[in-house]
């Protein structure tokens, strides 16, 4: 893995450099004399479960919209349609709110001649950040055991240092027993609008019969000097040394649950401070655990003397005098920052990331930095199985559950159906109505299908233990009947979602823009291939798993979700050459629209079609152009790929990888432009963590597919910036452990080993125009050199470059 560098101070959050440990997230920044460190905790959340019984829809009033928005639809009036449908949104999904940050202010005493000079750095294989500026030298973390954020500052001579903790939220209590011991209680609000619903108050603090959760916060102090209190912060005079602990503490159990009090989360903070070892300690301590959980590794250009590591210096020229990396380098440093901040804004058992990952800054986010379902959430774990992460892809199985639960109200309530529903946004409590606005976005109940398909992808690549199978199975039973009860028949005896969107698109109709058709793309490749999920891993037998995960299922469903898959059409070619995205052939609205839906099947599905079918898929693509936002980039690269089309994934590379302004809410304009930010978060514009972990997926779909069963296909869409580099630790279907090297887009080397003996076998090995058939084993290597994939006998002894895979499943 990479160090990534940079010569110059910060000074906007997009210029900060981010750590995580999958639930507290912190963004680094620092000045010749200060340094700032934003804080975040994955449930500080506004809101609360009881946020969603607010204003709660009748029943008998769902059904009579819903009938007459049908009955509108089939007398082609989708305008008339959607005003029926406004009964059915409620209110919006709550907002992931900031912590506060921490400021350390060093005195005249730490000034020097180079006191002007910055260097900051993130090792992306520690989780490490290192600074020197004023004279001091200073490391932070964020270790997950014990789960705290570590600062420590180093100082050649004698120092004094101000820290003060500054908070937006509002503060219950605070207590200071001693200067260098004090502890915060911190009130969430009870309601945050998003700033596209300008009626409502932005903030509310306190709400009737809504009960928000609240945040504690305590530092532990640790120096070689005096302490003292002055005013909100605390002077450190004549310090060589001083270590800053931090432990942030929720009232929050678990995902959809109501908060609890304070008192657990006060004693958990405490006894962390506690028990704590010495700051070098906790940082060795991580580092050792963080490069244990990962062997990801990618490389791009000519390769260094090992693969231990690379640093790339001001990556987008920022620094005086310092010229632009090399676009392969940059995109290597970019691939490898996205695994880092998937690793450290989502981890199991906790919260998934949301639109800004785990850092945000501001008390009214942009789209309230929810979980956004019909694109963006998913994306986000896009590259997590490929990339080896799967342990920061289970915290999608927490949400997924929380859904299942307030989602079965609502498919009830809305829709008189069994099973459970999600719509476009949600959030920590499970909200899973329709929101209010728009019908292109709010009236899509297809939100918890699209994290089935996203999430089945654990299953797909051999890491579902037998555990998680068994808390998997039940949601995807009751998805699969909630899609059964809403499947209407149509005359020709396939199965139709009606009313149906295509998300936040809309077609034109005589009387202006309309959203409601029946069945759209999106609609048939989504329900198809959850339905086809629930009839294998509800069946009586599961082939990709172990014995011991082939229990709990149900056949019955699984035979019903069988039968009515089969009776969901397939893509349709429009009469222009390309994907039929609505019923008919209505025009677009926006022709150059950012969301990809009726291409959904070929990727992140895993059609491959006939040649008409690809060449509409292409089609498609060229109407929609190449420039737009950084995650619908994303996306359009890896359906590039999956076209074998490296010119085009060329062409999309250079504007993703561009640099774009930096500020509070630079980019906020309503043009949509990716590229990267100063510290390379991917602009929509505003940043959204999308941009980037959905990056990590379309690269590696570059170099590595596998969504045809039994097939291992290499090197796939090469342009000339990935044509040399070297991969380490990716995934492929059903569960095969890959190292590759290739060089001027041809393969040297690839390693295979299946994950367990439930994946081994024989796989189609392609790569060009060449291809092998080879067995491959959950106890050996198989090694393939040379274009023409001779097999090759493994290297004798261990490999430094060539780690001992991690065969473990999740």
């Amino acid at each position: 893995m990479s160090t990534l560098t940079f010569t110059t101070p910060t000074g906007t959050w997009l210029e900060r450099l981010p750590l995580g440990n999958g639930r507290i997230g912190a963004m680094v920044g620092v000045a010749p004399a200060e340094t700032r460190i934003g804080l975040n905790e994955a449930s500080a959340w506004s809101g609360s479960p009881a946020s969603a019984r607010r204003d709660a829809v009748d029943p008998a009033a769902a059904a009579s919209a819903l009938a007459a928005a049908r009955a509108k639809l089939d007398r082609s009036d989708p305008i008339g349609a959607e005003a029926e449908l406004r009964v059915l949104q409620h209110r919006y999904a709550q907002a992931f709110l900031p912590v506060g940050e921490i400021v350390l202010a060093a005195g005249d005493a730490g000034a020097d001649a180079g006191a002007g000079a910055v260097r900051r750095s993130l090792d992306l294989r520690d989780g490490v950040h290192t600074a020197t500026a004023a004279g001091l030298a200073a490391v932070t973390a964020c270790p997950s055991e014990p789960d705290l954020l570590v600062h420590a500052v180093r100082s050649a001579r004698p120092v004094d240092i101000s820290v003060r903790f500054a908070t937006p939220l509002r503060v219950r209590d605070e207590r200071a027993p001693m200067a260098e011991r004090r502890e915060w209680v911190l009130d969430l609000p009870a309601d945050v609008a998003p700033a596209h619903e300008p009626g409502d108050a932005a903030i509310s603090w306190d709400l009737p019969g809504i009960h928000p959760g609240g945040i504690v916060v305590a530092w532990l102090l640790r120096h070689d000097g005096s302490a003292e209190a002055d005013g909100e912060a605390v002077m450190v005079r004549g310090a060589t040394r001083l270590e800053v602990l931090v432990a942030i503490e929720s009232t929050v159990s678990g995902l959809g649950e109501e908060p609890g009090g304070t008192a657990r989360a006060r004693r958990r903070a405490a006894a962390l401070l506690a028990d704590a070892a010495d700051a070098e300690g906790l940082v060795a301590e991580h580092r050792a655990r963080h490069r244990a959980a990962s062997g990801f590794r990618f490389e791009l250009g000519r390769p260094a003397p090992s693969l231990r590591g690379r640093e790339a210096v001001d990556p987008l020229g920022a620094g005086a005098d310092v010229a632009a990396m090399p676009t392969e380098a940059l995109l290597g440093i970019v691939v490898e920052y996205g695994h880092h901040l998937l690793r450290a804004s989502s981890r199991a058992g906790g919260a998934p990331a949301n639109l800004q990952g785990i850092w945000n800054a501001e008390l009214q986010p942009p789209w309230s930095s929810a979980f956004t379902l019909n694109i963006n959430t998913p994306m986000n774990y896009w590259g997590a199985e490929a990339s080896g992460g799967s342990a920061a892809h289970l915290a999608l199985l927490e949400l997924l559950e929380a859904l299942a639960r307030h989602g079965t109200d609502t498919a009830a309530r809305l829709y008189g159906a069994r099973g459970w529903v999600a719509h476009h946004n949600t959030d920590i409590w499970g909200y899973s109505l329709p929101t209010r606005g728009d019908a292109s976005w709010s009236q899509w109940p297809l939100g918890g299908a699209w994290l089935v398909r996203q999430f089945d992808e654990h299953r797909r690549h051999g890491a579902m233990s037998p555990r998680t199978l068994e808390r998997y199975r039940p949601i995807v039973a009751g998805c699969a009947r909630f899609l059964l009860d809403v499947l209407v028949a149509d005359g020709d005896g396939a199965l139709a979602t009606s009313p149906s969107t295509s998300p936040e698109h809309r077609f034109l109709t005589a009387h202006g823009p309309a959203s409601l058709t029946r069945s759209s793309a999106l609609d048939r490749a989504l329900v198809g291939d959850v339905l086809e999920i629930a009839a294998t891993v509800l069946g009586a037998s599961d082939p990709g798993l172990a014995d011991e995960a082939r229990a709990a299922s149900d056949p019955g469903l699984a035979d019903e979700a069988r039968a009515a898959r089969g009776r969901i059409p397939g893509p349709r070619i429009a009469r222009d050459g390309t994907i039929a995205e609505w019923q008919g052939e209505p025009d677009e609205e926006d022709p150059r629209h950012r969301h990809l839906s009726h291409l959904f099947p070929w990727f992140p599905g895993d059609r491959v079609g006939d040649a008409d079918e690809q060449a509409a898929v292409r089609a498609s693509l060229d109407r929609r152009g190449d420039d737009s936002t950084g995650w619908s980039l994303a996306w359009k690269i890896a359906l590039r790929a999956r076209l074998r089309d490296a010119a085009g994934v060329e062409r999309l590379l250079a504007l993703a990888l561009r640099p774009v302004a930096s500020g509070p809410r630079a980019g906020a304009a309503s043009e949509h432009r990716g590229g990267l930010y100063p510290n390379l978060f991917a602009a929509h514009p505003p940043f959204q963590i999308d941009g980037n972990l959905g990056l990590v997926g379309a690269v590696l779909e570059c170099l590595v597919q596998s969504h045809r069963p039994g097939r291992i296909d290499l090197l796939s869409a090469v342009p000339a910036v990935l044509e040399t580099g070297r991969l380490r630790g990716a995934v492929a279907r059903p569960g095969v452990l890959l190292d590759l090297d290739w060089a001027g887009g041809r393969l040297e080397r690839v390693r295979l080993r299946a994950r367990s003996a439930a994946q081994a076998g024989r796989y189609r090995v392609s790569t060009g125009e060449h291809g092998v058939d080879v067995d491959v084993d959950a106890d050996a290597d198989t090694v393939l050199t040379g274009a023409g994939l001779t097999v090759a006998p493994p290297a004798a002894g261990p490999d430094p470059d060539f780690p001992t895979p991690d065969r473990s499943t999740t």
